[in-house]
């Protein structure tokens, strides 16, 4: 088994110098934000996702491309896989937070969610938790969409379900072939006011966290 590397970095870390490791497809899709916050998360994102994968495979990050080819529509909008092979990857933003998770064999989902008040507390609940969950809203949907995250199902099943264990957070029953008790699931802690998990579907000793903002500098100011 190994160990996950996952980059914590802040969308203030945005900056025009890094358009330049974007290619035309993630350009067009930044210039689609209408809001500058967004755009900040995607480039962030996008970017320190290039540099892990590049830092954790001996590369360059110009040397490194994704595709994100939907298995459905083949539009560019499912799973980040690294062209030409790679370790897999994740990635997720909320709030001001990014995190990028990169792991060398299986694949892996992470997740992380700005904890703020909900206009319908109750309905979100009966989306994301089954009648045999108790616990917190939360975490159990960092939990569940770190899952199906890893799965490149993303939103697209059901987070009902993906029925989950509390402590220690593992996944009790889920609508695939492979055995439930093949999913490593991880809490990070992730900065306050914000809650975020990780889920490998494979073995996995623990997760290794990581100064992304020290890495976007870096590459900055080479470029």
């Amino acid at each position: 088994m190994g160990s996950a590397d996952v980059w914590w970095a802040r969308r203030q870390d945005s900056s025009p110098r890094l358009d330049v490791l974007l290619d035309d497809v993630e350009r067009d899709r930044a210039a689609a934000y209408r809001r500058s916050e967004d755009r900040d998360r995607f480039l962030v994102g996008c970017v320190l996702a290039k540099t892990a994968v590049a830092r954790v495979t001996g590369r360059v990050p110009d040397e490194v491309a994704f595709d994100r080819s939907c298995r459905d529509c083949g539009k560019q909008h499912g799973k980040t896989r690294v062209v030409g092979g790679g370790p897999e990857l994740s990635v997720s933003h909320s709030g001001d937070l990014v995190a990028v998770a990169v792991y060398p064999v299986y694949p892996v989902g992470v997740d992380v969610e700005q904890v703020r008040d909900i206009h319908d507390r109750e309905a979100l609940t009966r989306y994301v938790m089954s009648d045999a969950e108790t616990g917190d809203l939360f975490i159990a949907w960092t939990r569940k969409e770190a899952v199906t995250k890893a799965t490149g199902d993303g939103l697209r099943v059901s987070f009902k379900d993906v029925v989950l264990a509390e402590e220690p957070p593992r996944v009790v029953s889920w609508p695939y072939e492979m055995p439930p008790s093949a999913v490593r699931l991880f809490d990070l802690t992730a900065a306050p006011g914000y809650v975020a998990a990780l889920a490998v579907l494979g073995p996995c000793d623990d997760v290794l966290s990581h100064d992304g903002t020290a890495l976007l500098a870096e590459n900055i100011a080479r470029l």
